[in-house]
């Protein structure tokens, strides 16, 4: 456990889905610049495993009481916190006609509602000048078709960070959102077996250490709503104006991303 002693104290990041992925690489980042690391994960790893922070968590954000007890542990671990990203996500893609209630609930609760709860029991431990990063999706402002749910999920928590950013001002507390396009993880692997929409090949998925290092960029610090490039922010924000644009545009769209995927299941993983 930490000391609580704020007198030349180390800053301190919390990751959500520190476990893989995304989460994983950016507690790496994160210690290699001198931070102090608590991981949350889902479940608990063995130590060997959790060599990359100074402390894994257990969190299961479809779980209440469970937030209420991380953050509890969080608050024994440390005396405040500097940097808070979120990353946890799951993704079931299903149409609306053939939904299931379980993968549904459990979507919505990992997404946004867990993701809600635990921002508010954390919020007390937040230092003056931190910073909340919620790892969001373009699925947050670009609707994907088959993935009805998610894309809810995504769009609310935009929603909830945005309206979370005008109130933390006065405390001074920075709030960002990021919407990577696709990246190499287990996630984008399981969501493509069931199904998973096409337009995840629009771009070449990226690798994990690529986007926590854009994450943790000067950029992201600066800004409420980061993007992976001016291209993606302009196009995103005509399709949230205009439907009859993405309307338009989705046949073109849908076939650039085939021929993207085909490249990519030909030679593997984006290497570039």
């Amino acid at each position: 456990m930490f000391e609580k002693s704020r007198e030349t104290r180390q800053k301190v990041a919390v990751v959500s889905g520190a476990s893989g992925g995304i989460g994983r690489a950016l507690c790496h980042q994160l210690r290699q610049r001198g931070y102090r690391v608590i991981g949350l994960s889902r479940q608990h790893a063995p130590a060997a495993e959790t060599s990359y922070v100074d402390c894994m968590l257990a969190c299961d954000l479809t779980n209440s009481h469970a937030i209420t007890e991380t953050a509890r542990a969080i608050g024994q671990a440390c005396a405040s916190i500097d940097l808070f990203i979120f990353c946890a996500g799951v993704i079931s893609p299903q149409p609306v006609a053939t939904l299931e209630h379980a993968p549904v609930i459990e979507q919505i609760q990992t997404n946004l509602l867990g993701v809600m709860l635990l921002t508010n029991a954390i919020l007390p431990a937040m230092a003056k000048d931190s910073h909340i990063i919620y790892a969001n999706s373009m699925a947050g402002i670009f609707p994907l078709a088959g993935s009805s749910a998610y894309t809810a999920s995504k769009f609310g928590l935009r929603g909830f960070a945005l309206a979370l950013e005008q109130e933390l001002k006065p405390r001074h507390i920075r709030v960002s959102s990021v919407f990577p396009g696709s990246v190499n993880t287990s996630m984008l692997t399981t969501e493509m077996e069931r199904g998973g929409s096409v337009l995840n090949f629009m771009s070449a998925p990226q690798e994990p250490e690529a986007i926590a290092t854009w994450i943790l960029s000067s950029h992201v610090r600066n800004h409420v709503e980061n993007f992976p490039s001016s291209f993606d922010r302009l196009f995103c924000s005509l399709f949230l104006w205009s439907p009859v644009f993405l309307r338009l545009c989705l046949p073109l769209m849908t076939a650039w991303a085939k021929s993207r995927r085909a490249h990519y299941k030909k030679n593997g993983r984006n290497t570039g």
